[in-house]
Parts: C-alpha cells; sequence; structure tokens
C-alpha cells in the first residue's frame, strides 16, 4: 500500500496538469478521518482504492481543548485501510495552513488535480475546507466528480449509529467488547513499557475503564489491570521502555 503526505495546494491550477495517480488514472477516493476505521467507515470506504484522511486529528489544531481521544495509532489505521484492500492513503498533515484552504482549492488542487479522482465517497454530514465551509454538496458542482454520500450506520435496538464518539464511550465504561463490535477488531492501543513493567498508554488515546480485563501483549495472552492512574499492570511484560501493542478483549471485573 502507498503512503504520501500532501502539500497544501496553492490554489492555481494548470490546465492539463500531471496528477498524483498518474495519466488516466480515475481514482475512487474515500475521505473522513476514520478514527478507528469502524464498520460505519467500512461503508463510506466500500470499492474505494484510495484514502484521503487526515493526521494531526484537525480538532488538533482548531480547537485542542476539545479535541477527541483516539481509537487508535496511525500505523493501526494504516494496517486496517491495508487489510481492507485501499491501496493508496494520501495524508493531509493537518496546520495552520492547511485549516486555511478553501473547499474549492481542497477539491480541486488536492482531490482532482493530486488524487485523480472520479469518484468521491464521504459520510453524511461530512465538513470540508476553510471554516468548514465545504458540505457534501459542494462535490456537485465538479461534473466530472461522481459522489457517494453514505448515511448514518446504526446497529442496536435502539438505532444508535455507530461513531467514533459511542465506541469512545464504551472504552470509557470498560465495555470493550461491545466497542470491538463497533470497531470490528479488539480495542488496541499502543503503550510503552513503565520502570516498574507496567504499561503507559498516552492520554492522547481512549483508555478503557479501571477494572480487570483479559487481552495480549503484543501476541502474547495475559491478564491486564488497569488501574486508577490509567496505569496498565500485566503479569509479564517486554523489557523496560519496549513499544508494544495492548489489546483489551474482555472485562473481568
Amino acid at each position: 500500500m502507498e503512503v504520501l503526505s500532501l502539500e497544501v495546494p496553492d490554489g492555481k491550477r494548470v490546465a492539463g496538469s500531471r496528477r498524483t495517480g498518474g495519466a488516466g488514472s480515475r481514482a475512487k477516493v474515500a475521505i473522513g478521518t476514520f478514527d478507528g476505521v469502524h464498520l460505519g467507515h467500512r461503508q463510506v470506504l466500500y470499492g474505494c482504492d484510495t484514502v484521503l484522511t487526515f493526521d494531526p486529528h484537525p480538532m488538533q489544531v482548531l480547537e485542542p481543548r476539545r479535541v477527541p481521544r483516539l481509537l487508535s495509532e496511525r500505523r493501526r489505521k494504516l494496517q486496517k485501510l491495508d487489510s481492507l484492500g485501499i491501496r493508496r492513503v494520501a495524508i493531509v498533515p493537518f496546520d495552520q495552513a492547511w485549516s486555511r484552504v478553501s473547499a474549492e482549492d481542497f477539491v480541486e488542487g488536492v482531490v482532482v488535480d493530486q488524487l485523480g479522482a472520479e469518484f468521491v465517497s464521504v459520510g453524511q454530514g461530512f465538513r470540508f475546507g476553510a471554516r468548514g465551509a465545504g458540505t457534501t454538496t459542494t462535490f456537485d458542482q465538479y461534473p466530472g466528480l461522481s459522489t457517494r454520500v453514505v448515511p448514518l450506520v446504526t446497529q442496536g435496538p435502539t438505532g444508535e449509529p455507530i461513531s467514533s464518539t459511542r465506541i469512545r464511550r464504551l472504552i470509557f465504561d470498560g465495555a470493550v467488547e461491545l466497542a470491538a463490535d463497533l470497531l470490528g477488531a479488539s480495542v488496541a492501543l499502543p503503550a510503552i513499557v513503565g520502570d516498574a513493567g507496567q504499561l503507559l498508554i498516552s492520554s492522547e488515546f481512549a483508555r478503557p475503564a479501571p477494572g480487570s480485563y483479559l487481552g495480549y501483549v503484543d501476541s502474547h495472552p495475559c491478564t491486564l489491570r488497569v488501574c486508577q492512574d490509567h496505569t496498565v499492570e500485566v503479569m509479564r511484560t517486554a523489557r523496560t521502555g519496549t513499544h508494544v501493542e495492548v489489546r483489551f478483549v474482555k472485562r473481568t471485573s
């Protein structure tokens, strides 16, 4: 899978300019943050070969105090996209310069010129461009683009939408099995082994509620105990300083 970092468009289009996808490229592009790559996201991704996503999360730049806790790190996100058959991931390294890109320049300079899109797939309510001026109807202004707007995907007796917000709430409550049902995989977070052998998970991620869980450290099954300070105790871990992945499969208490 090809992974590329995009540059801010300069707003000056040149007729016949070469597209990143190459001559004749007809990319099908899914656009979104895709935090967690959950079952709702997969409806947006269906049938696409390219993903246009954002890292860091735009809220980190626009409203840092409101930035949501992440469901996965970039590496895990890319692994999931790769497993779904995505062939190319274009990452917007979102910063102040990107926040000033107009919706029109985003479509013309990035989606069309750089990615060579003929088809765009987005979720209901998707907004983009400076001050969120772009909406799903913005794409209708470009006759060369076919657009699919995926409605909210629901699951459960109450018909609640599958969303990153809902999954975070489940994780915060310790309901990791229910969160996994919506993610399509176990809750998996990066951690560092601390001086006392405990696992340290950054506060930028959605961390499970204190309690005991069955899970894995890398590929090794174990019992995990999340403490009140959100450090994770485990019977056996790798050496201090080692970066590991910790998966929470089932809460036991």
